[in-house]
């Protein structure tokens, strides 16, 4: 990532994750709503996503890090 991207980032408050394909995600934490956690066993996601987050327009981004490194991410950009 380059550091105007990085720059903006900061300047937004934007936290960078990653989708299954491996792709970055910028997610405002101020537009989540909902962490869902993969489950062990359980249909639904995509293989290599671990989280499920709701945002408050009614859409979904499914990320491989786990919901509490969202969470913690989320923290961290709240400071």
């Amino acid at each position: 990532m380059n550091s105007a991207l990085q720059g903006l980032i900061a300047a937004t408050g934007l936290i960078v994750l990653h989708a299954p394909d491996g792709h970055e995600v910028f997610v405002n934490p101020a537009e989540v709503t909902l962490l869902h956690q993969k489950l062990t066993g359980k249909a639904g996601f995509v293989e290599s996503a671990t989280c499920l987050i709701n945002t408050t327009d009614g859409k979904f981004v499914t990320v491989t890090e786990n919901c509490l490194s969202v969470i913690n991410a989320i923290k961290g950009a709240q400071q």
